[in-house]
């Protein structure tokens, strides 16, 4: 009878091993396919620019953003496409989706396949074109450090030190994103409701400022702001926790 208990116990702490082998290689698989997919992407339609050009009219000198993207191609591969977010020296390099809700590209890729990492996407409330007091961008924040898990380094001054800025490249316009401040945030943050008016997102950006985890190196008036764009990614200095990213968007040629 104490053989029998033994041999059942070793056949069951085996299936247990098999088992969570199977779920560490499936997850593994998904990681190399989602950062596959991305880099892929990446290739087909982002060059490198030159980050100064010459205005053809004034013959100035104007700041251009570091990438191109090649926008018909990407529309082409899926018209859910909004912009493509861009941080250079970072992972952060990637398609932004905005769908009819803030579920679909939670664990799908821009090919519409299903994978954990998901898309970066906007707020599906958020009107085209940055027109709104803020625009929220999400992004999970992955146990191998794609999407959106550097955003948590920005708890760090020395981070934002090396990246103060990011852009976020859209089919009608480009941006420089100046991040203006971040701080750790409750599910039900006030931001997450998005504002009526803007006059609500500047005593917004005044009531969190204090909690700002890095002191920006650009300062705004926050009182003459009228757009903010978003970063928000999973934090877990408590449960339910995220990690916002306020950044100022400038429109760059």
């Amino acid at each position: 009878m104490k053989r029998i208990i033994i041999n059942l116990l070793l056949v069951f702490f085996t299936c247990v091993l098999l088992y969570s082998g199977y779920n560490l290689f499936k997850l593994g698989s998904e990681y190399w396919k989602g950062r596959s997919e991305y880099s892929k992407t990446s290739k087909e339609v982002v060059t490198e620019n030159e980050t100064v050009s010459e205005d053809p009219v004034t013959k100035e000198k104007v700041e251009t953003a570091p990438i191109h993207v090649d926008f018909d191609k990407l529309l082409a591969k899926n018209s859910d496409v909004a912009g493509w977010i861009y941080c250079p020296k970072t992972v952060v390099n990637y398609p932004v989706m905005h769908a009819a809700d803030n579920d679909y590209y939670l664990h799908r890729l821009i090919s519409k396949e299903y994978n954990f990492a998901g898309c970066i996407f906007e707020d599906y409330r958020n009107s085209p074109g940055q027109i709104d007091p803020a625009t929220i961008l999400y992004g999970h924040h992955m146990n191998d450090g794609s999407m959106f898990a550097m955003l948590h380094e920005y708890t760090d001054q020395k981070y934002y030190d090396k990246h103060p800025t990011m852009w976020y490249l859209t089919p009608q316009r480009n941006y420089r994103l100046d991040l203006l401040m971040g701080y750790v945030a409750k599910e039900d943050d006030e931001v997450y409701g998005l504002f009526d008016n803007v006059q609500q997102m500047r005593e917004y950006l005044h009531k969190v400022e204090e909690k700002s985890t890095f002191d920006p190196k650009v300062k705004y008036d926050l009182d003459k702001l009228n757009s903010i764009i978003v970063l928000s990614t999973c934090a877990y200095e408590f449960n339910n926790a995220r990690y916002i990213v306020i950044a100022v968007p400038i429109i760059i040629h």
